[in-house]
């Protein structure tokens, strides 16, 4: 990557970046960061995998994706490289490792950008985007995915994340476990840095439901998040630590802007994030939500158990790969009904062997996602959560997008 990078005069070095790896609640963090920075009049690019609705969406410019056009000019410009890549002896890229250089490239050009927020892809270490020097890094959290790749235990997987670390450059990290937490202490003094987690202890949630969260933290009180769900408040923590770390450094280097206490509590209070908890109809409430591994779907479940429904209904479809009888596990014992589906892609796990894992009593399958959603939205549940995959939160977006439903 570093070699692709070269050939271009490294344009990941030409702008100010700050990387955020994770579990969980990249995203969110990316989306929380995003838009509080630009309210303040920043213009900010991010750079965010998988995409929900369409390619572009990945790589974006103060909430504008970037141009079909942009894509193709600078697509052709690495597609240019390839001789020399090969006669150089080196692998040609990996599809994430080509639009990471495509986003570094576009990235660069942009003339007036004060920030970009690069996600991690998997892991840290060995990702395609560690090849930035950020003046910020950032871990959501740690729990177990990917782990033929990133390792089989927690402290495994974390030391993959903690990859990103460089030297001299603060992390804030969003965990929890003593013991984690002493494993990233080290990785900071390693690298002549800091360590910083949110004070879970000050911490008080006063209200969470399917419109916003109402919580104090530290000096902060009766902040307002309108991203949905209690794992949204513990993002929020992560996001309040990197904004004090950015205040800090706007005010040594003299920025342009400064940033204030409520510049923060204005992005939080109306920050909007697709296919995280997304509320998509009023009148059926059909919220969805593209949770995809076992810790996202126990916060999933751990907030849709509060709410005070009395029938809660499940559509899940889940890629085969996962560990689909923990995650059912969960869905069975929160939903009262669960309808199980399947997606398009190639990864989705078959409708009925979801439906055979299942222990609910409460149960069934349809293959077809275009039947499930006009069921859902012509039949009775105090609530619909459609949950599982970014993918089925895709699909499920532009089915609706192509019919017209009473929102």
């Amino acid at each position: 990557m570093k070699y692709y990078c070269q050939l271009f005069d490294n344009p990941q070095d030409q702008f100010k970046s700050i990387h955020v790896t994770g579990t969980n609640g990249k995203g969110s963090t990316v989306a929380m960061l995003k838009h509080i920075l630009m309210k303040k009049g920043l213009k900010i690019a991010t750079f965010t995998s998988p995409y929900v609705t369409c390619f572009n969406e990945r790589i974006c410019y103060n909430n504008t994706y970037i141009s079909d056009e942009d894509v193709l000019t600078y697509a052709n410009l690495f597609l240019s490289k390839y001789d020399i890549i090969e006669q150089s002896g080196y692998e040609l890229p990996t599809f994430f490792e080509f639009i990471t250089v495509l986003a570094f490239l576009y990235f660069a050009s942009l003339e007036d950008l004060d920030f970009a927020i690069i996600e991690v892809g998997m892991g840290g270490r060995l990702d395609a985007t560690n090849v930035i020097t950020p003046i910020l890094s950032i871990i959501t959290n740690v729990a177990f995915d990917h782990m033929q790749v990133l390792g089989n235990t927690l402290e495994e997987i974390l030391t993959e994340k903690l990859g990103i670390v460089k030297k001299g450059v603060p992390i804030v990290c969003g965990i929890r476990d003593n013991s984690l937490q002493l494993i990233c202490q080290k990785w900071a003094k390693l690298n002549d840095t800091i360590a910083i987690f949110p004070q879970y202890e000050k911490l008080a949630i006063e209200k969470s439901d399917i419109d916003s969260s109402i919580f104090s933290y530290r000096e902060w009180n009766q902040i307002t998040l309108s991203l949905i769900g209690y794992h949204q408040i513990d993002n929020a923590l992560v996001v309040m630590e990197a904004f004090d770390v950015l205040q800090k450094f706007f005010e040594k280097t003299d920025y342009k802007v400064k940033l204030t206490k409520m510049d923060l509590v204005k992005g939080l209070s109306d920050v909007t994030w697709i296919g995280r908890m997304e509320k998509i109809s009023d009148h059926p409430l059909i919220l969805i939500d593209g949770g995809h591994n076992i810790d996202g779907i126990r916060s999933i479940c751990e907030f849709v158990k509060s709410l005070p429904y009395r029938s809660k209904r499940a559509v899940v479809a889940i890629s085969h790969d996962k560990e689909l009888k923990d995650m059912i596990a969960f869905i069975d014992e929160t939903f009262t009904e669960i309808i199980f589906t399947q997606y398009t892609y190639a990864r989705s796990a078959k409708a009925i062997d979801l439906y055979q894992i299942s222990q609910s009593s409460h149960k069934k399958y349809n293959e077809n996602l275009e039947e499930v959603i006009d069921e859902v939205y012509h039949s009775q549940a105090d609530i619909t959560i459609f949950l599982g995959s970014l993918y089925l939160v895709g699909e499920v977006r532009n089915l609706i997008g192509n019919k017209s439903y009473k929102k």
